[in-house]
């Protein structure tokens, strides 16, 4: 190991052959003539001096670049860079400028992800193919979890960033420190929680990860996927201490990554000591691993087996070609169409464009709704669009004289569609940024459109509706999802839209409005893991689009099970119609519309602003001033359902002899059409739950509610309908269990494919929207 020298001085010549040091690059031990570098990246809120203490204890043959972010220390009256994909496009040029040796890269925490990303988009550009990957203090960018500590207020954010004891007591109990270091701090945790790991090529270069063994964000098998990530070369070191284990084991970090990088220098990775702190090298990749990579292809996937000799029989159009194009476009995470760095630019900016208030009112300041003397119901004078009215329901499994409750009566059929073109080889949708009253942000990513039957026969009396005619003129598009969808039945009676998606020739000109983006389903798998982005209107359709049978060779489990035939499921998919028939013929389901003036029996009331439930669950009625620029018609007012408390929306799902399987239940809910529809696992309002006068919990809901963190594939909060819903809100979840997790299941319970469940979704009234939400969701598991 060398002598430790002084930091350089700031403005001071650099050393023969090195770049000037620039805003970007920090040394704090300059070499003259070093075998290769290491560029080191800090960890969310920190800054290049981490690195100091590394960079003055590695040997001399090794020169430490230490990356200082924008925002931070010398840098702070510079803009912060909110995204891990911003922050590489910015760095790498700079990197470049010290490729005259062999380049090795180093990160911790959220460093490692953008070392990560760093090495392959130097590996995928062809210069400076970084020579080897160290990544401390991170799980491998493919495990999925839901990070939300940015979404925090300070005080709870003080907290989680206490949890990692990097940070000394004295600074946490410094007001004005914390004031000064929080806003770096927030921003890098959003830049690492809304990072997606895009599948794409292994690199080819050894990778070392360094862990702490009592670090409570990365569990050890969390830090040994890394292994998936390269062909080449692979170890795995553990270290006594916590997230911040490096702080106080400088000295044996030094000598492992000296190692490391020895090893770097002769071809090999050199076998551990006795002494070593290291849990041994992982064997390198074998060519079967490699294999499971999934690579972003560029056109369909070649078929192998029973779908090769099926594909003569396949023409365009039909839902096998429509599920190989949907393959290829879910796999295509960016588009040069719309990147997907500018969709975030581009709803604010349709955000800013416009403008949208909504306001209570009480009841008497609705324009054309009045309540009906003789039977209280709420409805429109000109007999269109909705009514509120009583519904007294009785089932098999309630109390024999059943109950009343208000509930929205809209018997015509709206019609929710989306465009689609091929570009570049690849499907692309045409998705609208769209304002509703409810949204609880206003405006979110929806269909190309969505409208109700008042809406596009004129009773609205505003704008025509951009592009209806490519869905209800003469043919213009070939059709590829058609198929009339339920809506929420807690709150609807028999409510259904279409849901359609229609595909333009690729030579056929479309006009395309600043309100308007062309994505990949990709790119909208992507969104799909955000809060409150894509619409329930737009995960609706998306659920349907076809999938089985485009390719039996998938890599993964949720792919085989998205994309692989149904037969490999564990029912066929005439057993599942069978057990489905069998529970509507015995379920019993009475529904008879009444004068919303009757509810009042069971507890509900009705004031000059709402109709409430006594017990103060339930949800209530409101009314609603609306003004918007960006719609058809600019100002209006109408009735609102408020939910109370945010639901939980959970589906188990289970790897079955390597296709995963989806737990459903056949749910009877007040408004369905046909008594029970398939529905998520765990359909309930955990709140109600909970307390000594707290409702029985429906099965399964322990099981989601304790799940371990790593099990938890997916995890968002997604609004609902927000035409009809104000600020309604649920969590959806999606919880993989063990091998050992039975099979066996309630009697209304049953396992299906994702395959099966969106060949169901080919007709209607099969999938309620929660659990056509979660399949929509469930592409983000590939």
């Amino acid at each position: 190991m060398s002598t430790p020298s002084a930091p350089p001085v700031p403005g001071a010549p650099s050393p023969a052959g090195h770049p000037d040091e620039g805003l970007w690059v920090r040394r704090y031990r300059p070499v003259r003539d070093p075998e290769l570098r290491l560029v080191c990246f800090p960890h969310a809120g920190g800054a290049a001096t981490s690195f100091a203490a590394l960079a003055r204890g590695l040997d001399e043959t090794v020169e430490a670049l230490a990356v200082q972010y924008p925002g931070r220390q010398d840098r702070r009256h510079e803009p912060f860079i909110p995204s891990i994909s911003g922050l590489v496009d910015q760095v790498v040029p700079e990197i470049l400028r010290w490729a005259d040796r062999p380049l090795a890269l180093f990160g911790h925490s959220m460093g490692a992800t953008v070392a990560f990303e760093v090495a392959r988009r130097l590996r995928g550009s062809g210069q400076a193919s970084p020579v080897h990957l160290l990544v401390s203090g991170r799980r491998a960018p493919t495990v999925r979890r839901r990070d939300v500590a940015h979404l925090l207020d300070d005080d709870a954010l003080i907290a989680e960033i206490a949890t990692l004891q990097g940070t000394e007591d004295a600074v946490l109990q410094d007001e004005e420190l914390l004031r000064l270091a929080l806003p770096a701090i927030r921003n890098d945790y959003r830049a690492a929680g809304t990072y997606a790991y895009v599948p794409g090529g292994a690199l080819d270069c050894p990778v070392t990860v360094l862990t702490g063994d009592r670090d409570p964000d990365v569990p050890l098998e969390e830090a040994g996927a890394w292994r998936e990530l390269t062909t080449g070369p692979f170890a795995l070191h553990t270290f006594a201490g916590g997230h911040f284990y490096l702080n106080d084991r400088m000295d044996e970090v030094c000598r492992t990554i000296g190692d490391a990088l020895a090893g770097t220098a002769t071809g090999t990775v050199p076998p551990h000591t006795a002494a070593d702190t290291s849990t041994g090298p992982v064997p390198p990749r074998t060519a079967a691993d490699t294999a499971r990579e999934p690579v972003p292809p560029r056109s369909a996937p070649a078929p192998h087996g029973a779908a090769r000799r099926r594909a003569d029989a396949v023409r365009p159009g039909d839902p096998v070609d429509t599920a190989r194009r949907v393959l290829v476009s879910a796999r295509t995470a960016d588009s040069a169409v719309t990147p997907f760095d500018g969709i975030s630019g581009w709803l604010a900016e349709r955000l800013r464009a416009g403008r949208f208030d909504v306001s209570r009112v009480p009841f008497a300041e609705l324009r054309g709704w009045s309540f009906h003397p003789g039977t209280g119901n709420l409805h429109h004078a000109s007999g269109r669009f909705f009514s509120v009215e009583g519904l007294h329901v009785r089932t098999d499994r309630l109390p024999e004289r059943g109950w009343t409750q208000p509930i929205i009566v809209q018997p015509e059929v709206g019609l929710l569609g989306i465009v689609a073109r091929e570009i570049d080889g690849v499907l692309h949708f045409l998705m609208q940024a769209k304002m509703e009253p409810g949204n609880v942000n206003v405006l979110q990513v929806s269909p190309t459109v969505q409208a109700t039957r008042s809406n596009f026969t004129g009773v609205h009396r505003g704008r025509d509706i951009r592009y209806l005619d490519l869905f209800m003129g003469p043919r213009r598009a070939r059709v590829l999802v058609d198929s009339i969808q339920s809506e929420q039945a807690d709150w609807f009676l028999a409510k259904r839209n279409r849901n359609m998606i229609v595909e333009l020739a690729a030579d056929d000109d479309l006009d395309i409005g600043e309100d308007f983006r062309w994505l990949t389903l990709g790119q909208l798998r992507r969104l799909l893991m955000l809060d409150n982005v894509v619409n329930m209107d737009a995960r609706s359709i998306l659920a349907c689009l076809p999938t089985a049978d485009a390719d039996a060779s998938a890599p993964s489990p949720a792919l085989r099970s998205f994309f692989g035939s149904p037969g490999a499921a564990r029912h066929t998919t005439a057993e599942v119609l069978t057990w489905f028939t069998g529970v509507r013929a015995l379920r019993e389901l009475v529904q008879n519309r009444v004068p919303l003036d009757s509810v009042t029996a069971d507890g509900w009331y009705r004031t000059p602003h709402e109709i409430a439930h006594e017990s103060g669950r339930h949800f209530r009625v409101m009314a609603a001033e609306v003004s918007a620029s960006s719609r058809e018609v600019t100002s209006w007012t109408q009735p609102l359902i408020e939910p109370r408390l945010p639901g939980l929306m959970a589906l188990l799902v289970k790897s079955v002899d390597g296709v995963l399987h989806a737990l459903v239940r056949a749910r009877v809910d007040v408004g369905h059409l046909n008594v029970a529809e398939l529905a998520p696992t765990v359909q309930c309002r955990p709140q109600e739950h909970t307390g000594p006068r707290g409702l029985p919990g429906p099965p399964y809901l322990e099981d989601v509610l304790s799940a371990p963190p790593q099990d938890v594939r997916y995890d968002a909060v997604q609004s609902e309908e927000g035409g009809r819903f104000f600020h309604a809100q649920n969590r959806y979840v999606i919880v993989e269990v063990g091998h050992d997790f039975p099979e066996d299941a309630p009697d209304d319970f049953a396992w299906l494919s994702l395959g099966q469940l969106t060949g169901l979704l080919a007709h209607g009234n099969y999938l309620n929207i929660e659990l056509r939400t979660l399949v929509a969701c469930a592409h983000t598991l590939y």
